[in-house]
């Protein structure tokens, strides 16, 4: 036995070195890296878009934008003019609007050493969360090089959408119809969906609503058109619109991740819990990571739902998909203590204290209306006595 032991221990040695400095230095490469686009977020996060539009590849992105689209010349003179201060002004536009700084937070980053990808997740205020996704290309010493991004709170492929907004600036009806998948409509929808486009333009949304109340069906279920009326309805905030808007995306599109965003701010206001967590999972899928805000999220609309096993099982997804996240413990805290698990309980409050320097005394819990049947839990006062 201890002859065969060494000959293992010999091989993992062997392995080791054999193996270990092509994968040290591919994971030194990896954190380099992820550094340099950390660095990125981390100036956003402090108001300076300088490396931002710096890593951006503007030919590239250009090239994305213009495409085979059919922008007015002087459009698109005036856009190329000063590319940086465009494309700053149209991503800083695509946020939810907040009360407070919108933050980012690099929560998955990939990389096969030449390209990557990165996930963001930019915080809004009212527990709003706009999610992007990343085409990276690296250069010597981790330089990042920023080609295009999934915006899945605007719905749309970045360059994709600055591209549509340059043809509503001046659209012609060759050019409206040409951002359609349909192309069988006749002269007279496609004169309709270029007034759409300078409805949108214009923020106009009665103009809006006045076409689309004459148009068919089949137009109306165009994935473009269906974005944009739900967009155009949220601006009115008129809620008759807003259900049409939201009926005619689910008939259209109601497997596309995109939308999801927008569709949770629909249904957790009317109560739809179940939906709100249906799309929260589509977009886990889609992104291909399960965050900690996202299983809050799903956790919250468990508990409003009164499925608070459910709600249990997501709130321990969050602390464990994303320990570093302080909304992962208080909903792990406001879940456990909404099924009298204990354990989930003082798990939470020990790491609100220790590691977001939390006090949790009996006062504090009693101002929470979620939390205040701890305040007297002998279970919790046992948990405060083994503290103080």
């Amino acid at each position: 036995a201890m002859k065969s032991t060494r000959y293992l221990v010999a091989a993992v040695v062997i392995m080791f070195f054999s193996m270990s400095p092509a994968d040290a230095q591919e994971g030194e490469t990896a954190r380099q890296q992820r550094a340099g686009f950390e660095t990125i977020i981390e100036g956003l996060n402090k108001d300076s878009f300088d490396g931002f539009t710096r890593a951006i590849d503007k030919k590239a992105m250009t090239a994305r934008i213009f495409g085979n689209r059919l922008i007015d010349a002087d459009v698109r003179t005036a856009f190329s003019r000063d590319v940086s201060t465009s494309l700053q002004q149209m991503f800083v536009a695509s946020f939810p609007v907040s009360d407070k700084e919108i933050l980012g937070t690099v929560i998955d980053f990939e990389t096969d050493g030449e390209r990557g990808r990165a996930v963001v997740r930019y915080a809004a205020s009212g527990y709003r969360y706009a999610y992007h996704v990343y085409e990276l290309r690296f250069g010597p010493k981790g330089r990042v090089s920023i080609e295009d991004w999934v915006d899945y709170y605007g719905g749309s492929r970045f360059s994709d959408e600055v591209g549509l907004s340059l043809v509503m600036a001046l659209p012609s009806k060759a050019a409206a119809l040409r951002e359609l998948d349909n192309k069988g409509l006749d002269d007279r929808e496609v004169f309709q969906v270029a007034e759409l486009f300078k409805a949108v333009r214009d923020n106009n949304s009665e103009r809006f609503f006045q076409i689309t109340d004459g148009m068919r069906d089949t137009v109306l279920k165009e994935k473009l058109i269906s974005r944009l009326a739900l967009r155009m309805a949220l601006m009115a905030r008129d809620t008759e619109r807003i259900d049409s808007a939201v009926r005619l995306l689910a008939e259209s599109n109601a497997d596309d991740a995109l939308n999801s965003l927008r569709l949770i701010e629909y249904l957790i206001p009317r109560r739809q819990y179940q939906g709100a967590i249906d799309e929260l999972v589509r977009l886990q899928a889609d992104i291909g990571v399960r965050d900690g805000a996202s299983e809050s999220l799903k956790a919250s609309a468990a508990l409003a739902n009164g499925d608070t096993a459910e709600a249990l099982a997501f709130a321990r997804a969050a602390a464990m998909a994303e320990p570093g996240l302080e909304l992962s413990w208080w909903t792990l805290l406001r879940a456990g203590t909404r099924v009298e698990n204990y354990a989930a309980v003082t798990e939470a409050l020990t790491r609100l204290e220790d590691d977001f320097g939390h006090r949790l005394g009996p006062a504090k819990l009693r101002r929470d209306p979620f939390l205040k049947v701890l305040a007297d839990r002998q279970e919790y006062l046992d948990w405060r006595a083994s503290r103080d």
